[in-house]
């Protein structure tokens, strides 16, 4: 999902090129699981600074081919709240059910 400062970027056709060879470097397969890929991750976040940079933004290396399950989950991931934040220390995951906000393990 595109925020408002990243649309421009991501309708470019710089961006739409380097991400489909980053598609065809990982073969079209998710870089975490191994299902078909259909989206392409930025491994250090976009942000309103950097998003004009091309050595972030543009830079293969710092893309990674994901399914939509597992980049869902990269995103969720980043948006987890703090301890503190959290009140009850729960969450609601990606079906609806309820889950530890701590101790949740990284996407491997």
């Amino acid at each position: 999902m595109a925020q408002r400062f990243s649309k421009p970027f991501y309708n470019s056709k710089q961006w739409q090129q380097v991400r489909d060879y980053v598609l065809r470097r990982d073969r079209y397969l998710c870089t975490r699981c191994g299902d078909p890929a259909e989206e392409v991750h930025h491994i250090e976040r976009l942000t309103p600074e950097n998003v004009g940079d091309p050595s972030v933004s543009l830079n293969s290396d710092n893309l990674i081919s994901l399914c939509r399950d597992c980049h869902f989950r990269e995103h969720e991931i980043e948006r987890l709240p703090s301890k503190d934040e959290a009140g009850s220390g729960l969450m609601f995951d990606a079906n609806g059910y309820l889950i530890p906000v701590w101790g949740i393990p990284p996407i491997e």
